[in-house]
């Protein structure tokens, strides 16, 4: 289990399956299910910018050119 946000253990990172075809690291926020990512630094990423949407902070997923 990882925990994304120093000081902040309500998040947690864990690899779970999910119906994919291969484990995915889910995110978790008050054991409440937030989102999913194949690689471990994306679901960092997205702890963090939920961190931060859940603060207030407006957050760019992506960008279209």
């Amino acid at each position: 289990m990882y925990y994304p946000i120093k000081k902040d253990r309500r998040y947690t990172i864990t690899k779970e399956w999910t119906g994919k075809s291969k484990p995915q690291y889910v995110i978790r926020f008050c054991h409440e299910w937030i989102d999913s990512r194949q690689f471990l630094n994306s679901a960092i990423v997205r702890a963090v910018g939920y961190d931060n949407e859940r603060r207030g902070a407006m957050v760019i997923e992506a960008l279209e050119a």
